[in-house]
């Protein structure tokens, strides 16, 4: 998902997602024609270049304000049960690689964007990348066995994503322009993946979210937050 100013544009991409039907998204794009649709696999190098070359022709020299890393899978997995290693590397494909490939692809609409955007500040209204992450990242919260006891695989994706998020803050530095980056916990959502005892509801942890989207600022780059911007330990 990326966002760019001027018309205040806003782009969805959706990818294996089954939370939504594809006619609740296209009713939701027919409804503001300020929201585009684009269909993307980021497990797919392929897909993910079609995707930016329909993205830059939407935002033009304006370049892209905000990506959001949402895309993911939760395969059961445990160490327990016989080894498989093309479910943990398909997990971590989609959920870390694909993350990171994204953001590496986007980068120069997100450089674009931070030039175009006066003053020097870090915040999601000049530049950044939000990487959807988890509670599960956290090596200091993982003794006390948070997440299903079959999440294995998306526990070291999540700490993996976690971990380059960190990383790129550093290797943006020499680039001169400000661009963001920074790793949120949505909370335990009532989604396909969160199950039927989590705690809030899809509107609720985007509406908390967005609120702290607004509030991105450079204390926030390279850090763990739940969604209401609270410290995570890593």
């Amino acid at each position: 998902m990326g966002k760019w100013q001027g018309s205040q544009g806003s782009v969805g991409t959706s990818a294996q997602g089954k939370e939504y039907k594809r006619e609740d998204l296209q009713d939701l794009a027919k409804s503001d024609s300020r929201l585009h649709l684009i269909s993307v696999d980021v497990s797919c190098d392929e897909s993910l270049q079609k995707a930016l070359k329909e993205i830059e022709g939407l935002v033009d020299d304006r370049g892209l304000n905000l990506l959001i890393n949402n895309a993911a899978i939760c395969p059961p997995y445990r160490t327990i049960d016989p080894p498989n290693r093309a479910v943990v590397l398909e997990c971590l494909n989609v959920n870390a690689v694909g993350a990171l490939v994204t953001a590496q692809l986007f980068l120069p609409l997100l450089r674009k964007a931070a030039a175009h955007t006066p003053g020097s500040t870090f915040s999601a209204s000049k530049a950044a990348i939000l990487n959807v992450g988890s509670d599960c990242a956290s090596q200091t919260l993982n003794v006390t066995g948070l997440c299903d006891d079959t999440d294995f695989a998306y526990k070291m994706s999540k700490t993996a994503m976690l971990s380059f998020s960190r990383s790129m803050v550093a290797d943006f530095k020499p680039l001169g322009t400000p661009v963001l980056v920074t790793t949120m916990h949505p909370g335990w959502v009532l989604t396909e993946m969160g199950g039927p005892n989590a705690k809030i509801t899809i509107e609720e942890s985007a509406a908390d979210m967005m609120k702290s989207i607004g509030k991105l600022n450079k204390t926030h780059n390279g850090g763990l937050f739940d969604r209401n911007l609270e410290i995570m330990p890593f």
